[in-house]
């Protein structure tokens, strides 16, 4: 008996390594019934979209960044469940959602993809949320599509043309270590993860080694994606003096992604936005602090009124 406990207790500890996928879906699957969530599929217009969905309340859509996915709003869910109803999609082309068959990655293009999902799914948001590109999807949605939302949550906001480039976004333009060129878990490990936090958490072998391989797989597509991206024809700042709903914006001091300097700007165009600059925090507030991250933007929603619980 000792014998065969030792054998599966061998074969658990090498499947944690060698069969990562599985180890990681798992701990996915745990985490979304953790925080609440279900994970659903839909068809819109050729594209499969997943997306996750949970809680009670006005309905808040999240938006990930440039190579995240929903999973990037776990650890934020169950706080923001117990005020709204959530739903995070995977954009076209990340996470588990297709490409589809329009291959533009230009934030309108995307804008209108959303737009689509929601009216296919029969949803309306009510509150717009986005970190990094999603935050530029965010703004350009609410642009085009003002009347049910009543407030916008950005999280580090890519887009701002009026701020430095950050280091990241320096080793992209130059090629030069760049995190969208990556053949190595290694690689992965030191330019796409590493710079995204201010304090790197500790991320369980088998989720590295997944989003790694994920990484690796999708390094060509990545890097035409994004020269669409930054190819869009609006700026965030050319968004964002338009909109007159309350915005509130956080960004990490440590944000080595897109600089913090870009609040600056933003506020220049928008005098009454609401900021929180995040003291040691990087690219990602709702990973890296979810408490204090959630706890701002509900503190924001019921100081307007905008939220009766």
């Amino acid at each position: 008996m000792i014998s065969v406990a030792l054998a599966l207790a061998l074969v658990l500890v090498g499947s944690w390594f060698f069969a990562s996928s599985l180890w990681a879906r798992l701990l996915l699957a745990i985490a979304r019934r953790w925080a609440g969530l279900n994970s659903r599929f839909v068809t819109v217009g050729g594209t499969r979209w997943h997306y996750l969905e949970g809680g009670r309340g006005p309905l808040l859509v999240a938006l990930h960044g440039f190579g995240g996915d929903a999973d990037n709003w776990l650890r934020a869910a169950p706080r923001l469940t117990k005020h709204f109803r959530v739903l995070f999609p995977d954009l076209p082309g990340f996470g588990d959602s297709s490409p589809g068959p329009d291959a533009s990655y230009e934030i309108p293009a995307q804008t209108r993809r959303l737009r689509a999902f929601l009216e296919a799914v029969g949803e309306e948001p009510e509150f717009l949320a986005g970190n990094s590109m999603g935050g530029w999807v965010a703004c350009d949605y609410a642009m085009n599509f003002p009347d049910q939302l009543k407030a916008l949550w950005l999280l580090a906001p890519l887009g701002v043309k009026d701020a430095p480039l950050s280091p990241v976004l320096k080793a992209i333009e130059t090629g030069d270590v760049s995190p969208l060129d990556i053949s190595s878990a290694d690689q992965f490990r030191h330019r796409v993860v590493q710079p995204m936090f201010g304090r790197l958490p500790i991320i369980p072998t088998p989720m590295m080694a997944y989003y790694a391989r994920r990484g690796i797989a999708n390094s060509e597509r990545a890097q035409v994606q994004f020269s669409q991206v930054l190819a869009s024809p609006l700026s965030l700042e050319d968004i964002m003096v338009r909109l007159s709903l309350p915005v509130q914006l956080q960004w990490g001091t440590l944000d080595r992604a897109v600089n913090p300097e870009g609040a600056k700007a933003v506020r220049s165009v928008k005098p009454d936005i609401e900021i929180h600059l995040l003291e040691a925090i990087g690219h990602l507030p709702m990973l890296e602090s979810p408490r204090d991250s959630v706890e701002r933007w509900v503190a924001f929603c019921r100081q307007r009124g905008l939220l009766s619980h």
